[in-house]
């Protein structure tokens, strides 16, 4: 099955304020996470229409690969379902700079 996710712009009361804690929460418990942001994505799997889920992307403070495995697998054991339904984002260099311009930053250090 063939999904595309795209960002789209994302306005402060597009967030609801219990799923932007949430995420707060979970990258406050993580010393790895530098910056999290909370976007709208469209999603569009194969040929059906798109539709729209709330996501959290996240800026760590080291992309190496041991340190993304190991983010990846708290996220999956200790996120709440909403955020896990999101799926586990770490954004690089070109992926950070659409999120800081289309998403809304929740949390930093």
């Amino acid at each position: 099955m063939a999904t595309k996710h795209r960002l789209l712009s994302t306005t402060s009361d597009a967030v609801p304020p219990g799923f932007a804690q949430e995420v707060v929460d979970f990258a406050r418990s993580r010393d790895a996470v530098r910056a999290a942001y909370v976007g709208l994505t469209e999603i569009t799997e194969d040929f059906h229409e798109p539709y729209e889920q709330l996501a959290a992307a996240f800026e760590l403070a080291e992309e190496d690969d041991a340190s993304l495995q190991v983010f990846a697998e708290q996220f999956y054991a200790d996120a709440p379902a909403d955020l896990q339904a999101g799926g586990c984002n770490v954004l690089d260099a070109g992926g950070l700079a659409v999120w800081q311009r289309d998403a809304q930053r929740v949390f930093s250090r």
